[in-house]
């Protein structure tokens, strides 16, 4: 299996030469992803950062929403939370994917914003990958990102959604979260190919840099 980050949350995964694209992007500061192929697309939430499906060319088969798809070689399970208030007229939700393929499971958070129930965890524990928002901005808090960590303990963990360095030489969040996290050396790479056979005892922080040309 092939893993690229392709900006913001959206990552392009290929198993077996069949592509699955997470959360299709377009941003107000960096406009739409460049146009991408995919047989399979996840979509998180219904915001342009999450959703802008038409940057995906072909004739995918779009995943919009909790529930259990199995499609080609992924099997897919979307939890939803929510993102507002469950009393609001028009509640919105979240979808946490989890994608199993090859052995191996990734999760992918998308835009979640808040903690999650005890059960929502046990419903991640076999995942082996977790791409996590780990931006400042993100509305994911680090201590609750920690928290899930603690909870899933992947055994690896792929940063998302983060600015490679801030024009005011302040910190970025990736700086952050790998001071919080005790990782030093961390190297970047261009894609991660991985099996189930060579997962890390454990836990690892890959960098992964944008794949977005």
């Amino acid at each position: 299996m092939e893993i690229t980050w392709l900006g913001h949350s959206s990552v392009c995964i290929n198993s077996r030469d069949e592509i699955l694209i997470t959360d299709p992007f377009d941003t107000s500061h960096n406009g739409m992803m460049p146009s991408r192929k995919s047989d399979i697309v996840t979509v998180s939430n219904s915001d342009p950062k999450y959703s802008t499906t038409k940057a995906i060319s072909g004739n995918p088969y779009i995943v919009n929403g909790p529930g259990e798809y199995e499609i080609g070689q992924y099997y897919i399970t979307g939890i939803a939370t929510p993102l507002t208030e469950t009393t609001s007229e028009d509640p919105k939700i979240n979808v946490i994917y989890t994608i199993r393929a090859e052995g191996l499971v990734i999760c992918q958070l998308g835009g979640l914003n808040q903690k999650l129930t005890s059960a929502q965890l046990d419903q991640l524990r076999q995942a082996n990958i977790l791409l996590a928002p780990i931006a400042k901005s993100s509305s994911l808090a680090h201590e609750t990102l920690q928290e899930i960590i603690s909870a899933i303990q992947p055994r690896i963990l792929i940063p998302l959604e983060y600015i490679e360095e801030n024009d005011d030489g302040t910190p970025t969040g990736l700086d952050t979260f790998l001071t919080n996290t005790g990782t030093i050396d961390a190297i970047g790479i261009n894609r991660l190919n991985i099996d189930e056979t060579k997962l890390p005892a454990e836990l690892k922080i890959q960098i992964l840099n944008p794949q977005n040309s």
